[in-house]
């Protein structure tokens, strides 16, 4: 299996068709994800109309295998580390409880999160699936151009629903079988 067959969108053929709708019935030119992996792969394949695709990946070995897996010139990938990581060594648990933090504490991922400013100053379309998914939700919508939409994957959790009505007005697709998918469209 080659690296580019090993790599596919990590969820529900349900969220997948839905995330795809969206961004057909969008056509991006210009495209901000957070979190890499066979989405980032998938999008691009799938959708000649992106002109620019900036994704932003903390993790070095998975943006190494993203990496490899991808080769496509309109693809600006970026390895962030969190300004504040996770200890060596750490335990399970403690790598879960950093991931939480990473929801509430803005110290841990800026650079991650002010990442796609250096590479785009305006986007149609934003995906956010990585970690500091609120400081990302504000980032992008920010970033998004009128009638630009923002998508966040595993919207059912609890914990971004404050930033996604912070930025807007989110609707919750339905159904979802892993991650739920919600949009909010910035106003024209």
């Amino acid at each position: 299996m080659t690296a580019a067959a090993a790599i596919m969108p990590m969820m529900d053929p349900i969220e997948w068709s839905q995330l795809l709708g969206i961004v057909h019935a969008i056509a991006p030119r210009r495209m901000i994800e957070w979190g890499s992996g066979g989405s980032t792969r998938a999008f691009l394949l799938a959708c000649p109309f992106i002109y620019k695709y900036v994704c932003v990946e903390h993790d070095r070995a998975w943006y190494e295998r993203v990496r490899g897996a991808i080769e496509d010139p309109r693809l600006v990938l970026l390895h962030v580390q969190p300004d504040l990581p996770v200890e060596l060594g750490a335990s399970p648990q403690r790598a879960m409880a950093w991931d939480d933090e990473a929801e509430a504490d803005p110290r841990l991922m800026p650079s991650y999160v002010n990442a796609p400013r250096q590479h785009l100053e305006e986007a149609d379309l934003v995906f956010v699936d990585g970690r500091a998914r609120n400081f990302c939700i504000r980032m992008g919508f920010s970033m998004l151009r009128p009638g630009g939409v923002l998508l966040l994957h595993d919207a059912q959790r609890p914990e971004y629903h404050a930033a996604l009505r912070e930025v807007g007005s989110p609707v919750f697709l339905e159904p979802f079988k892993a991650g739920q998918v919600a949009l909010v469209r910035k106003p024209l």
